[in-house]
């Protein structure tokens, strides 16, 4: 949108300006404000038009978001449209027109970057190591700042040209007086604005003219934060010191017509805006950081939004045509808050700001406090009449009136009390405790009951008496001793103290408990008869409620007593229903509800009997509440496809059947989904599937991996061959994919790493100089293979060329002899002490049959010579171990499964990708990241191949099982799986998995959130393409064969590395804890800590560096040369060497057979010596630093 402004109107307003009288009360300007408080934080917004952008953190890092004036005028729920996807951050954006700039860190430093709106292409504008920040964009042109040089220039480019126009010689101030808040150059169709850090004064830059000039104001005094409309030019100004900042405009083409002071009032008026006729800035004449306006049509100046309180700041305003955009609260609590100008409209107060009173209170159970609310406008105006809606946060803690704001307390704990009105809330604290209780008047005895009351007995019975003490509260009283007594010993005796009573002789006695002057009685008759059996006489029911609905259960228990009271505890009880076709009960009690309605349940002993009502209710009618996709998450291939199926349920998570479901893919471009759930990949990105029925959704995220074969390693052959001076020998090379297969079409740069021992032609001969040894490296998009070349002096006599080498089975060498020069046409007899291993014809070429070494012999002229041939067999895949073996899930749930790929000498080939398959996808499906997704019961069998080997796994669906844990799905540019590895019922993940694709030589990624040992964190550096690779963490045991590697260890971590060869990974760094009472309860200090790795049947300390301490936890990084089991251990004992002192040699073996496989395999050379372990560095974080912030300092 072009930016215009009227110089007739523009001079005559210029004029009035320099009348402003000092400082009045201003009125409020009329329009429209928008204001949707949103959850995230929406930055430094911009506006052209209806068009605004801003930065936003509401994808965890700050992405560039677009939005119109319309779009949010028309729903409160609109909250823009996302236009950076990169998980870097993008801040600082411009908009004008059809484009869009911003600064992005994706590149590791600030980059500008371009985006056309119109045809959705985004286009880096910068790839300097410099900083390039803070753009600016106006019509045809992009200004941006630029530190590459040393100083900080302004760079001008054309979009239309698309090339810099011109790099202005400046060195810019891109802060704010006396902060750190930056501000971007200024930037018109016809100039570009800056302050120079030397004087701190607004120079200007002549785009036609392409010439420099300033500065602007005739004033000395500081100037910061220019604003550009066509030729009119705003800024702050700081010339009149105690006012604090202010705003001052002049015409660039009109130089003649002066400076225009345009505010005049205390504390600063700073960060202007200007487009055409309106000024906007961020004002504090009321202490308070608020949005004020000119109007140079009108020459009005006018309140835009007056900040209620000092945490309500207005900030960074943005102006187009009529409308002002601004940033309301600093980050992270910050909003975008919108003003559209309509001169002479009506003002109509909107509700801005809440307050309550109190803030923070406290009450007591049941008792209430009254809460008031005062609302206010823009304008910081109280506003009436205002409805209100009160909630609270807890409501079993305390509940208020939603009308009236009065709160009850409804039991101990915490809760917060929200007013509501329109877009404005406010929150108050409220706390409940228990009620004081009155003195408490202590407890006396006022009555004994003695059980039974009455009994009777034959001579030579006994009666176990007991007494229920109670007090004057009628409350039973405990730890109080009761006296016992018969009244005629005759009769019978009771036990003083425990109130066993045994029978003597006929007749009636009674037995008294005493406790003071309180007494308690009972009465025993003796009868030389046996007395009869106790007979019930009532019973009591108890259940755990009442009510039911259809095919629920309901405990009752019954409890029969006799005629004194005693309870029959081995009574048979009768249980019956009333009715039941509303429920039955079996002879536990337990009640089964069966159809509406009530029936009586009586339990029924002898002629006692009991009864309670049951109501039983109808089942309510399902209402889907949630659905759950399987699997959660899918690695795919370019044309694979991929079964997902949707589980519903109720509101009681009970299983729903026949529920309709839609399926949707968010980017048909990567791939579509059918209406049965049959997900079919189209192209390279990430797709989220979306399962929807009555509103309700599920997600599934499905990435695409293009799986085309990519150089994942070279052979070299022979990989190692002695010569003499002057011998040749012919390199071949086989480039092979990450699938092990031969790789066709590739250029291959061979280099000698001692051209003085031998020098390599493009072709790969090798000729022999001088005695030493030398590397012969193959190269191919930084790729490489290796072979060892030594070359050695002749000796006297027969002497056999090449004397050792190393060679495939199937392959042929030709042998040559020296030493025969003055017999040349000598005869020379050839041959192989094991022709098992090879064999040799009459004319020195040798054929390798198979693996061994064997030993050629030369004989001529009665003297003989002798060379070694090593036959060694490529690395072929011969076995595949899965983890976990076996596995029980639920339906719904899904599990990651790893394979690991061994060859024949059972070393694992850990750059070998697997295939998968499942054999019933109807009881579920893999991907191929190793993800199973189960759909229904029943049994399968998982297949993890690579060429003819293949492993497997049994997996059992059932939904008897305890659920195991899901994976978490993957994210961003890489995938995560965490599970248990053993079988049905374990509850907690012991193995994580995380996965990354397209990884870019010198790329680092981070595989995060590892959450099943100590090991939080591991970054990569790749050192040369890496397509796909998956990193496994898992806590573990020793080694086997290893010792302790110190006095204290803490944990054992295994961590390998997957579906890449290991040259390719440069470096990679392990991020650790260790908790600070472990340490403690050992003496020991974060420094005795160190990261130990197992390699070639010893341990190696890493170097270990102390990162901080947080959360009762220390932290620690350590390097490591590469993968294997770790040791976080603490004083070590004995270390085979030090980090620096392991020499990791890749040996590259011979030409791979037709298999296809990979035939790299690393080796590591350890010294014998053993060097102290590298010295630790510790980097504890600072105490927080305190700082008196000036009145002008932002976020």
């Amino acid at each position: 949108m072009t930016k215009k402004m009227h110089m007739a109107l523009f001079c005559a307003v210029a004029i009035i300006g320099l009348l402003i009288s000092p400082v009045t009360a201003v009125d409020p300007a009329a329009g429209e404000p928008l204001y949707h408080p949103f959850d995230y934080a929406q930055d430094h917004p911009d506006i052209d038009g209806d068009m605004i952008v801003w930065e936003d953190d509401r994808n965890g890092q700050k992405d560039i978001y677009f939005g119109t004036i319309d779009a949010f005028r028309a729903s409160s729920g609109y909250t823009g449209e996302r236009i950076t996807t990169d998980p870097n951050s993008q801040e600082r954006p411009s908009i004008s027109g059809d484009y869009i700039a911003w600064q992005d860190d994706r590149n590791g430093n600030p980059d500008i970057y371009l985006y056309e709106r119109s045809t959705e292409t985004t286009t880096q504008l910068t790839n300097d190591t410099g900083k390039q920040w803070l753009p600016a964009v106006s019509g045809n042109h992009v200004a941006w700042y630029d530190d590459s040089s040393g100083r900080t220039n302004i760079v001008l480019y054309d979009i239309a040209a698309g090339e810099v126009k011109d790099v202005i010689d400046s060195d810019a101030k891109t802060t704010i007086p006396g902060g750190a808040t930056e501000f971007k150059p200024a930037l018109s169709e016809n100039y570009v604005a800056w302050v120079e850090e030397a004087d701190q004064n607004v120079y200007y830059y002549d785009i036609a003219a392409e010439t420099i000039a300033g500065p602007v104001s005739t004033s000395t005094s500081i100037q910061s934060w220019p604003s550009l409309s066509g030729s009119a030019i705003a800024w702050e100004d700081y010339r009149h010191g105690d006012f604090g900042g202010e705003i001052y405009m002049t015409d660039l083409d009109n130089p003649s017509g002066g400076e225009k002071r345009i505010t005049n009032a205390p504390g600063d008026q700073v960060s202007p805006a200007l487009s055409g006729s309106i000024i906007a800035w961020e004002d504090m004449r009321d202490g308070n950081r608020s949005i004020y306006m000119y109007d140079l049509a009108t020459d009005e100046e006018m309140s835009v939004y007056l900040s209620p309180e000092p945490n309500d700041e207005q900030l960074y305003p943005a102006v187009s045509g009529n409308s002002i955009v601004w940033q309301r609260r600093a980050t992270p609590n910050s909003n975008l808050y919108i003003f559209v100008y309509e001169p002479g409209a009506p003002i109509e107060p909107v509700v801005t700001t809440i307050e309550i009173d109190p803030e923070i209170t406290t009450v007591t159970v049941n008792s209430t406090v009254k809460f008031t609310p005062t609302v206010r406008d823009q304008f910081n105006a109280t506003m009436t009449g205002v409805e209100i809606n009160w909630t609270s946060s807890n409501k079993t803690i305390g509940t208020i009136d939603n009308s009236t704001g009065l709160f009850t307390g409804v039991a101990v704990g915490l809760t917060t009390v929200t007013a509501t009105a329109g877009n404005a809330s406010a929150s108050a604290l409220v706390t409940v405790e228990a009620p004081v209780e009155p003195p408490v008047e202590p407890p006396e005895v006022a009555s004994i009951t003695v059980k039974p009351p009455t009994t009777t007995l034959q001579i030579g019975g006994t009666q176990q008496f007991e007494a229920t003490v109670r007090d004057q509260f009628d409350r039973a009283m405990t730890g109080v001793n009761v006296t016992w007594a018969s009244s005629n010993k005759t009769i019978g005796t009771i036990d003083n103290s425990t109130g066993l009573f045994t029978a003597l002789a006929e007749g009636t006695t009674t037995v008294t408990a005493t406790v003071g002057e309180i007494t308690g009685e009972a009465t025993v008759t003796v009868s030389a008869e046996a007395p009869p059996d106790p007979v019930a006489a009532r019973i009591t029911l108890t259940s755990d409620r009442t009510t039911a609905v259809v095919n629920e259960t309901v405990t009752f228990s019954a409890t029969v007593y006799d005629l004194n009271d005693i309870e029959l505890p081995d009574v048979t009880v009768n249980w019956t229903s009333s009715d039941p076709a509303v429920g039955t009960i079996n002879e536990t009690g337990l009640f089964t509800a069966i159809g509406e309605g009530t029936a009586n349940v009586t339990a029924t002993a002898g002629n006692a009997s009991a009864s309670a009502l049951v109501t039983v209710e109808a089942l309510p009618e399902p209402i889907l509440d949630n659905l759950y996709i399987t699997p959660s998450g899918a690695t795919l291939a370019i044309g694979d496809t991929q079964r997902f199926v949707v589980t519903a349920s109720d509101q009681d998570g009970n299983a729903m059947t026949n529920v309709s479901v839609n399926w949707t893919s968010s980017d048909e471009d990567v791939g579509t989904i059918d209406e049965a759930g049959l997900f079919v990949a189209l192209a390279e990105g990430t797709a989220t599937v979306a399962a929807t029925a009555e509103n309700v959704t599920a997600t599934a995220t499905v990435t695409v991996i293009n799986n085309e074969p990519a150089l994942a390693s070279i052979a070299v052959t022979p990989s190692e061959i002695t010569l003499v001076s002057n011998d040749t020998a012919a390199f071949t090379a086989t480039a092979l994919d990450q699938f092990g297969n031969e790789f066709s079409g590739i250029e291959i740069a061979w280099t000698s790493s001692d051209p003085a021992v031998g020098t390599i032609d493009a072709d790969g001969l090798f000729n022999a100089v001088a005695d030493g040894t030398t590397t012969i490296t193959a190269t191919a998009e930084n790729i490489t293979g290796e072979a060892t070349v030594t070359v050695a002096t002749a000796s006297s006599g027969v002497v056999v060329s090449p004397s050792t080498i190393t060679l495939g089975a199937g392959e042929s060498r030709q042998f040559t002899v020296h030493g025969l020069q003055d017999n040349a046409g000598s005869a020379v007899d050839w041959s192989c002490d094991d022709e098992a291993v090879g064999t040799i014809d009459t004319n020195g070429l040798f054929n390798a049959v198979a693996d061994g070494i064997a030993t050629i012999t030369a004989t001529a002229e009665n003297e003989t010579g002798t060379a070694t041939v090593t036959v060694a067999s490529s690395p072929v895949a011969t076995r595949i171990e899965i983890e976990p073996a076996t596995a029980t899930i639920q339906p719904g749930e899904t599990r990651a499964f790893t394979a690991t790929v061994f060859d024949q000498r059972d070393s694992e080939m850990d750059w070998i990708r697997v295939t998968w398959s499942s054999s019933n996808p109807d009881v579920g499906t893999i991907d191929r990241a190793g993800l199973f997704g189960a759909f229904a019961e029943g049994s399968t069998e998982i297949t993890a191949s690579a060429g003819e080997a293949a492993g497997t796994a049994a997996i059992t669906v059932s939904t008897t099982v305890v659920p195991e844990p899901t994976p978490v799905n993957p994210g961003g540019g890489g995938g995560s799986v965490a599970y248990s590895d053993g079988g049905g019922g374990s509850s907690e993940p012991t193995f994580c998995a995380r996965t990354c694709e397209n990884l870019a030589s010198g790329q680092t990624f981070t595989f995060s959130d590892l959450t099943t040992s100590s090991v939080s964190s591991v970054n990569i550096t790749a050192a040369g393409n890496i397509p796909q690779m998956m990193l496994t963490v898992k806590k573990t045991n020793a080694p086997s064969a290893a010792e302790s590697p110190a006095d204290d260890v803490y944990e054992y971590v295994a961590i390998t590395s997957s579906w890449v060869n290991p040259s390719l990974i440069g470096n990679a760094t392990v991020f650790f804890s260790v908790p600070t009472d472990w340490l403690g309860a050992r003496n020991m200090t974060p420094e005795d800590v160190r990261l130990m790795r197992y390699a070639n049947g010893a341990w190696e300390s890493l170097e270990t560096e102390v990162v901080g301490e947080e959360s009762g936890l220390y932290r620690f990084r350590a390097i490591t040369p590469g993968f294997s089991t770790f040791a976080i251990a603490a004083s070590p004992s004995s270390l085979a060497a030090s980090a620096e002192e392991i020499d990791v040699t890749p040996e590259v073996t011979e030409t791979p057979e037709e298999t296809g496989e990979v035939t790299t395999e690393p080796t590591e050379a350890v010294p014998a010596t053993t060097t102290p372990a590298a010295p630790l560095v510790y980097a504890p974080f600072l105490a927080p630093l305190a700082f008196l912030l000036w009145g002008r300092r932002k976020n």
